[in-house]
């Protein structure tokens, strides 16, 4: 009964805010496109109690955060078929850090100089997942010619990024140990290496796992630390991804034969730590990075047990699918690089790590990421500057959301829709969003499948006079773009499959 009365709430206020905006038949229209089907739940925003724990350096809701993966260390899988302990010696390199530099340059023009921050995936030793915990030496597959280590080159590649909107810093794991580690002989006798009951040590899914109670309480964590901030600018970044943040183990075993992950806690019974005092060992780790000016963001919030980190810790999660998070704070108080489901209802991005990785022809690379960011960062960056107040969902993942100041969206099948004021935004593929990092007199527009005269009203907020311009926007830059024509309040343009438009005056 509480749901069919909260579901009835949401059609009264969002066909009223209709009525209040719109003509009888874009009311019709706005109606028909904005539905679900099936059993409905609704959830209301909330705010939450919060404060943070942490000084954040950045407003993550207004920054497109990503990553790059440079290398992967390559392993034999003979351990239970597929896990990890260390190292074969071979690798395979996706892109060196003067790749990176000219993925950053091409992202930065199609993303109009919005702020951005890039985490380097497999920077040190043979790659991504390898010779932790040691943090001390670069990828050398990575490094340019000219430069006397991977470090150089990274330290050059930090600098050079600046100039592209985007601060450059690394995606790091404090949780994982592998036996040709520099460093695992020191960690096996310090006793810091996860343990069962027995005092066996515990193999994870990938490495043995380390306690951060353990590790903490005898200042190992803190010397890795201070050594990767002397070895790199990250204090200058202020930023770094923590991957794994895991409180649970997710241990191996074989189950008729085959292997099964399951996830255990606490990380070591032989210690005698109890979950809470590793939680707050990761508490510890993160403020200590705080007090050197660094934020910590980490993987997600699927990865953590109810009772782990509260909010005020991670001002970003690169996994965001958290509806309790999404309901109860703001953008700016916790926000997400990937999202899914219903949730997508208020915004998702563009993953630059998977699509340079699967395409490594840069220029077609180019031409999927700006599909992509224009058909989700593009949205989500407008859609975190307004305040969320409903989300409608199906069994199917779908979602309908209900955003302040006349802002409606709706996730389904995959593709976003976006109206204002009653005025559509974003549908199929073609899209009229406001680029509010620019001003409030910019917005672009895009069209995966190409589009003939349609005409788009500007939305409330964003102005654009007499004398607008439009710019046809590539990886390599913009040039001028004449087929638009502009009345007082709307604009009508021609675009070919996959053109993107900013309009600005």
């Amino acid at each position: 009964m509480k749901r069919e009365l909260l579901y009835n709430l949401f059609t009264a206020l969002f066909v009223l805010s209709l009525m209040s905006a719109c003509q009888t038949e874009k009311e019709v229209r706005d109606v028909e496109v904005f539905q679900l089907e099936g059993d409905l739940d609704t959830t209301v925003f909330q705010q939450a109690p919060f404060e943070w724990r942490i000084t954040p350096r950045y407003d993550y809701s207004k920054v497109f955060v990503t990553k790059l993966f440079l290398c992967q260390a390559e392993y034999d899988k003979d351990y239970l078929g597929a896990y990890k302990t260390c190292d074969n010696g071979k690798q395979t390199v996706y892109m060196t850090c003067e790749q990176a530099l000219e993925a950053i340059k091409g992202m930065d023009a199609i993303t109009l100089g919005l702020p951005k921050i890039v985490y380097l995936v497999g920077w040190q030793y043979n790659g991504h997942d390898s010779k932790y915990p040691a943090l001390f030496e670069g990828n050398k597959a990575i490094k340019r010619d000219c430069d006397e280590d991977a470090l150089q080159s990274i330290r050059w590649l930090m600098e050079e990024a600046k100039k592209y909107h985007t601060v450059v810093s690394l995606h790091i794991n404090l949780y994982d140990a592998y036996t040709d580690s520099p460093l695992f002989d020191q960690y096996v006798k310090a006793d810091v290496l996860a343990r069962d009951k027995d005092g066996k040590l515990i193999h994870g899914d990938w490495g043995y796992k380390v306690s951060y109670a353990a590790e903490w309480e005898k200042g190992l964590v803190q010397v890795r630390l201070d050594s990767l901030c002397k070895l790199l600018p990250i204090q200058e970044a202020g930023t770094i991804h923590i991957d794994a943040f895991h409180n649970n183990v997710p241990r191996p075993y074989l189950v008729d034969g085959k292997p099964v992950i399951k996830f255990e806690s606490p990380i070591s019974p032989w210690h005698g730590y109890t979950n809470e005092q590793e939680i707050e060992a990761k508490k510890n780790i993160i403020k200590y990075l705080d007090s050197k000016g660094i934020d910590v963001t980490t993987e997600g919030i699927w990865n953590m047990s109810m009772d782990d980190i509260k909010e005020g810790y991670f001002p970003m999660y690169w996994h965001f699918n958290s509806l309790q998070h999404i309901m109860s704070l703001k953008a700016s108080q916790a926000c997400g690089g990937n999202s899914y489901g219903a949730v997508c209802a208020f915004g998702n991005n563009v993953n630059a790590e998977q699509l340079f990785r699967s395409t490594p022809n840069l220029a077609d690379a180019f031409e999927v990421f700006k599909k992509e960011f224009c058909k989700t960062t593009l949205i989500c960056q407008y859609l975190n500057t307004f305040g969320r107040e409903m989300l409608v969902a199906d069994k199917n993942g779908n979602g309908i959301g209900v955003l302040d100041d006349g802002l409606r969206t709706m996730y389904k099948d995959g593709k976003t829709y976006v109206a204002k004021d009653g005025e559509m935004l974003a549908e199929e593929g073609d899209i009229f969003i406001p680029a509010k990092w620019l001003g409030d007199h910019a917005i672009v527009a895009y069209s995966e499948q190409g589009c003939e005269e349609r005409t788009w009203t500007i939305p409330a907020g964003t102005k654009l006079g007499r004398k607008t311009k439009a710019w046809l926007i590539s990886d390599k830059g913009r040039s001028e773009f004449r087929n638009f024509s502009k009345s007082r309040n709307s604009i009508t343009l021609s675009l070919e499959p996959g053109e993107m438009v900013l309009f600005t005056d």
